[in-house]
């Protein structure tokens, strides 16, 4: 079987279902893919999530934190792979890596987003795990009559700004094999209004390098990696999205994007850590932790509007969104909220609890 994912083509003796859309006649390959009875010999190992890397002599051997008989002989230069085992969907998800591994070698970023299509171009959610990204691009779905590419990790060329489908995703096990312009990659904050804005270079770098698949134990792939993400950063449209997952929020987002009157970008702000949040009989109150016990020495009792700001301060965020989101979350004159806010980041400040970026 041979199958074709962006500009890599991977020659397989075993059938990997998920890659069936993505099969394409014979030709050349750039990976070649076999089964093997080999064991593994011993080597160093890292953990990346429920995976474990062991480097071996030429390259790694990759296989699941419960059991080692069952992985993936990866070559140092990802051009062979040796599958030890009978399961084809974890032979794919090993096979995913070293290919995610091999196209960001080639200028490819694999993202940890949401993916739609609408009018001929490419729309990507991004965020935390649990913010909604998918929530989001099933909303433009039913909405606006987008189609779903990818639920997760779909592909970006960083030279030529299009986005590719990919034989693997999340939960929607959604296969497209397509190739189009990237318009925006938005990410997904949630709010009542509906608003965008424009992220900095520097702030579309940080996001990106959050949200991008980095094999830390690959060290030279993943300094490729940072390239490429810097390289995105600075090419792509990278705005950050305010609104609920309602289809009115959906429309609104599309004709901002669309006509490029989103917000200019803001110097951004967060709490440093050191402290949690705890709400004890209806009082809320912030308590150091770790080595701040020493340096603060005692507790800080907030009032609900303090405790949400330092709820949101837990993500990145301008002044300028922090006060939007006070005037959704609370019946406040926009006056009173901004001299609340302003006197409640000057404390903040003395206490030298935030940082700008």
């Amino acid at each position: 079987m041979y199958y074709q994912i962006a500009d890599v083509t991977l020659q397989s003796e075993i059938a990997l279902p998920s890659f069936s859309v993505f099969a394409v006649n014979p030709t050349a390959p750039d990976v070649k893919l076999c089964l093997t009875k080999e064991a593994p010999p011993p080597g160093k190992e890292i953990r990346s999530g429920d995976i474990i890397h062991r480097a071996i002599p030429g390259g790694w051997y990759c296989h699941g934190e419960a059991d080692a008989s069952e992985g993936l002989f990866i070559r140092d230069d990802y051009s062979t792979l040796r599958y030890r085992g009978r399961s084809s969907r974890l032979a794919e998800r090993y096979v995913r890596l070293a290919l995610e591994c091999l196209l960001s070698r080639r200028g490819y970023v694999s993202l940890h987003a949401a993916a739609v299509a609408l009018d001929g171009e490419a729309f990507l959610f991004t965020g935390p795990s649990g913010i909604g990204k998918s929530t989001r691009a099933q909303t433009w779905v039913e909405a606006l009559g987008a189609e779903l590419i990818s639920g997760d990790r779909p592909l970006l060329n960083v030279e030529t700004m299009e986005l590719y489908g990919v034989p693997w995703d999340g939960k929607e096990q959604c296969f497209r094999n397509v190739r189009l312009p990237l318009r925006a990659i938005c990410e997904v904050r949630r709010a009542q209004c509906p608003r965008v804005r424009k992220l900095s270079t520097a702030q579309s770098r940080r996001l990106l390098a959050r949200q991008c698949f980095l094999p830390m134990w690959d060290t030279e792939t993943a300094m490729i990696q940072m390239r490429n993400l810097i390289r995105l950063s600075t090419r792509g449209r990278v705005l950050r999205s305010f609104s609920s997952p309602s289809p009115e929020a959906a429309g609104v987002l599309y004709e901002i994007i669309l006509s490029q009157k989103e917000r200019e970008a803001k110097t951004d702000m967060k709490v440093k850590p050191g402290f949690i949040l705890r709400d004890v009989v209806g009082e809320h109150i912030l308590m150091p932790i770790d080595e701040n016990i020493g340096i603060y020495k005692g507790a800080v009792l907030l009032n609900s509007t303090s405790a949400f700001v330092w709820e949101t301060l837990q993500q990145d965020i301008s002044r300028d969104d922090l006060l939007a989101a006070m005037l959704e979350e609370f019946d406040i004159d926009e006056a009173t909220a901004e001299r609340d806010l302003d006197q409640l980041l000057e404390k903040l400040d003395q206490m030298n609890l935030i940082e700008r970026t």
